[in-house]
């Protein structure tokens, strides 16, 4: 088996079609036919529901992420203009109200910067995990392709 990687469009038909001889073929677009046996499909069959599931949570997370950073750019926008306002009382001689006003202003303000940084830290720590969970898939590949290689008594190529 050879490595190969691809990344499709959504527009690229993907077709399973069963044969005799317990084999299955996985067409991609045209071009690409891949012989499986019934384990292969029965691998991917198993695995389907806990990918979409995947899937789904991520994108529900995404969707989050983003309601919190628009929430917080939002929060940000409200909290600068309540300090323009506290300004403007400031200036109209309203002077201790104004001063309350304006430490609350900046207190929100700081808070939605904390909040936007911490959209940004779980949005990275997403993407840390997803390669993380590559790289764990990738490691375990090359270990398996060692150990039937040792076991044959072959040469592992550390690919």
């Amino acid at each position: 088996m050879t490595c190969l990687g691809l990344r499709l469009d959504d527009e690229v038909p993907v077709n399973l079609r069963g044969s005799r001889d317990a084999t299955t073929f996985l067409a991609i677009g045209r071009d690409i036919e891949i012989v499986l046996g019934r384990s292969h499909v029965r691998a991917l069959w198993e695995q389907s529901a806990a990918a979409l599931g995947d899937m789904a949570r991520l994108d529900a997370a995404d969707e989050v992420l983003d309601a919190a950073c628009d929430a917080g750019a939002q929060a940000q926008t409200a909290g600068k203009r309540a300090l323009e306002r506290a300004e403007a009382a400031a200036r109209a001689g309203a002077g201790e109200s104004a001063a309350l006003a304006r430490e609350a202003a900046r207190v929100a303000i700081e808070a939605a910067e904390r909040a936007q940084q911490a959209v940004q830290t779980a949005s990275d720590a997403m993407d840390l995990a997803d390669e993380a969970a590559e790289g764990a898939v990738r490691a375990a590949a090359v270990a398996e392709r060692a150990a039937v290689a040792e076991f044959r008594g072959a040469p592992c190529a550390n690919s």
